[in-house]
């Protein structure tokens, strides 16, 4: 059997839930919720695609913090006198570029948002004008309460701002909060603009980065191509031309056409042959074939390659530890291949610890989020402990990564399992296998398992691009193997 690895993660960060903030300066994530009085609202289409600056408050009705910040009444002063016209509680003198939102993001229901119950600190409703969204499953409103974890709260309350370029910025608990409208960028006013960020995935990386960025269309005429140009310590590699996409819902490439405001993701050509220390840049130039007209309205993407701790093997516990930690600042521990979260953290200094599994040779990366300076370092349970990261966190976001080794196998036979058949070949969305097993994984051609899944008949591989992976089924005590096609 394919053996994993528990260790122990012991920090000195609180573990509140498997979220941490969004970084500063990312671009918020679209909702539509309907608030209490049954008005539905659509961030982006209603209010920042319109030059609202939003200020949105995650809160739950037990929280005291919340409902000393809820009562201070600084996002009440900024909705009566800043708010969209028209709308109830507004004052007719308003300069009408803020939208407020309260959402109660912990699935309480109407009742205890009324002051009745679940340990509610007051009556969040009576004397507030702006829209009040509730979570309750059963409050007949629809919203879902998986709004936390898109927004990533990890913490009540967290109060975020989202300017009319739809990026975003925790504001803690913020009173003045108009001054801090003058920060957002203008609205789009030139022809052919295009904005780059960088994705929460871009540096990370073991051996390889394939970095991912987002392109916003900042012009008035729709974006149908960009030029991207990548750098490593200054020499540049080949330019790609971003002219289209593949979509999901067509199985196809689609031509690129991006309206104001709108968004696509790109992912790059992998960057191979690193080192630690290389620096790498990203530009974007050419909207439409023309001269950006506003290119200090992209962010940098620069950043310096860390490819960590190289086939860390371990047989005790692995330690994470910071210094300086705030209530700003946050983590993730994550699985490279397939992006998952294997644990998180919080600021503060409250002890806690977690066990997990850690899978041999695969790529992890701490991700730390909104850092200021706090001191990290990881070691393992050797005795002495041998340190496989430290570091120092600082900016919106911070990466450092390392690689477990190879794994023996003990006991397990590569004999063809006669027992088990595979089907269709090659295979478009649904791929059989008939007979047991206990797990099994599609692995690509650069060795990268792109998709697991315990014993079933039918998997769905419809998210796997066209071509050949290596299809590997554990059975008891045997091991599997055949190639498989993907063709659609």
């Amino acid at each position: 059997m394919n053996k994993h690895l528990l260790i122990t993660l012991i920090t000195l960060f609180s573990f509140q839930s498997l979220f941490a903030q969004l970084p500063n300066g990312t671009i918020a994530p679209n909702f539509e919720l309907t608030d209490l009085n049954s008005v539905t609202h659509k961030l982006y289409e209603d209010y920042t695609d319109l030059g609202y600056t939003v200020f949105i408050d995650f809160s739950a009705v037990w929280c005291g913090p919340c409902w000393s910040y809820h009562t201070s009444h600084a996002l009440k002063d900024v909705y009566e006198n800043h708010g969209p016209l028209g709308h109830p509680g507004v004052n007719a003198s308003t300069t009408n570029d803020v939208m407020v939102f309260f959402i109660e993001g912990d699935e309480n229901s109407e009742t205890c948002l009324g002051g009745t119950g679940c340990g509610t600190q007051g009556d969040w409703i009576t004397g507030t004008p702006y829209p009040i969204i509730c979570t309750d499953a059963n409050s007949g409103f629809g919203n879902p309460a998986s709004i936390a974890s898109t927004w990533a709260i990890s913490g009540w309350p967290t109060v975020y701002q989202v300017c009319p370029d739809r990026t975003l910025q925790s504001i803690g608990q913020a009173q003045s909060l108009y001054s801090l409208v003058n920060a957002c960028l203008p609205p789009p006013s030139f022809n052919d603009d295009a904005r780059s960020f960088m994705n929460s995935s871009a540096s990370s990386g073991c051996s390889s980065i394939e970095p991912v960025i987002t392109i916003q269309n900042y012009g008035l005429n729709n974006l149908t191509e960009v030029t991207i140009d990548v750098s490593v310590n200054g020499s540049p590699l080949p330019s790609m031309l971003f002219d289209e996409y593949w979509d999901n819902n067509t199985n196809q490439y689609e031509p690129l056409n991006l309206t104001t405001l709108d968004m696509k993701d790109v992912v790059l050509n992998p960057i191979t042959d690193l080192v630690n220390g290389d620096v790498i840049t990203i530009n974007v130039s050419m909207p439409n074939a023309t001269v950006d007209s506003d290119p200090l309205n992209n962010q940098l993407i620069s950043f310096v390659v860390d490819l960590g701790f190289n086939n860390a093997y371990w047989d005790g516990d692995l330690s994470i530890t910071v210094s300086g930690a705030t209530n700003t600042n946050a983590w993730y521990l994550k699985k490279v291949s397939n992006n998952q979260i294997i644990a998180s953290g919080w600021g503060g200094v409250t002890g806690a610890t977690n066990s997990f599994p850690l899978e041999f040779n695969e790529c992890y990366t701490l991700q730390n989020v909104n850092g200021g300076n706090e001191s990290y370092t990881v070691t393992d349970g050797a005795t002495p402990p041998q340190i496989i990261l430290q570091g120092t966190v600082s900016g919106p976001e911070d990466f450092d990564n390392f690689t477990t080794g190879n794994e023996v196998w003990t006991g397990i036979d590569n004999q063809e399992m006669t027992s088990i058949s595979v089907y269709p070949s090659p295979a478009k969305d649904k791929l059989y296998v008939k007979g047991k097993y206990d797990y099994l994984s599609i692995i690509d051609l650069l060795g990268k398992e792109v998709l697991y899944s315990r014993y079933a008949e039918s998997i769905d591989v419809s998210s796997l691009n066209n071509g050949l992976y290596l299809l590997e089924i554990i059975s008891s005590d045997r091991r599997y193997t055949q190639k498989i096609q993907m063709d659609k």
